[in-house]
């Protein structure tokens, strides 16, 4: 038997009161940060509160229902970044490129494969917002090595650093999402397939190279407003300069 599971992140967090209100499945667990359902037999979905949603054998017409009725979305399904695995039942637990090799589907085992690829979603969605931060960045250093001067505002300047900050608040704020379930430390079999998964969906490096990312952006842009306000402080200058000129031209032509 092949079980299928799909995880999405909406970019936005999810309200997980007003979540289960409009949901009518049974909840299996839930914390202040997520909630577990059981859909159908062997069918599961796990819903994180910073946005990622997991769905686990579940039908594509019960995840549009769920994303159009409980949380009131109408996009495709195809603009969100999502993860995707296959699991087995087999022995050893196993965690192989896109496949994943359990002995029993248990509610925990689900639990602990929804919460990795809960992240990993997370993590694929900050990285596409890094990376554009990242490549308009780019833009302007190359153009200041081809031109040697920045063709960029103060305004842009600021939203540029505003964007920058708000993203690693957001992701500070969301730290969590790559610590382990309480179930990997009290489980060997559950501790092994969470180390497994971590390592195989790359959850610690990806989040290295995220918080490398928005550094070396960082950067970039404290040079950028120090070049900018090298050229303003120069323009000032030599505004002052040309009034002492005016100023001086003036008296003079005042004695003569």
């Amino acid at each position: 038997m092949v079980y299928k599971v799909l995880a999405y992140h909406i970019g936005n967090l999810i309200n997980l009161k007003n979540f289960r209100a409009n949901c009518a499945f049974s909840i299996l667990k839930r914390e202040h940060s997520f909630l577990l359902y059981k859909v159908e037999d062997n069918s599961f979905m796990y819903v994180k509160d910073y946005g990622s949603m997991v769905f686990l054998n579940c039908e594509e017409d019960v995840i549009n229902s769920v994303f159009k009725n409980s949380l009131d979305l109408h996009f495709s399904l195809s603009t969100f970044p999502k993860e995707e695995s296959k699991i087995t039942l087999g022995n050893p637990t196993e965690v192989d490129f896109e496949k994943i090799q359990i002995n029993d589907l248990s509610v925990d085992c689900a639990h602990i494969i929804m919460l990795n690829l809960a992240q990993s979603a997370a993590l694929k969605f900050y990285l596409n917002k890094t990376k554009s931060l990242h490549d308009s960045t780019l833009i302007y250093a190359r153009q200041l090595e081809a031109k040697g001067y920045l063709k960029l505002s103060k305004k842009q300047m600021r939203i540029f650093i505003g964007r920058t900050m708000n993203l690693k608040n957001r992701i500070a704020e969301n730290l969590f999402i790559f610590d382990s379930s309480d179930l990997a430390w009290s489980n060997e079999e559950l501790s092994k397939l969470d180390y497994q998964l971590k390592d195989e969906l790359d959850i610690v490096k990806r989040h290295h190279g995220l918080q490398f990312n928005l550094t070396v952006i960082k950067e970039n842009l404290d040079l950028f407003k120090d070049i900018l306000q090298h050229k303003y402080s120069s323009m000032l200058e030599w505004i002052i300069i040309v009034l002492i000129l005016f100023e001086v031209i003036q008296v003079i032509i005042e004695k003569i």
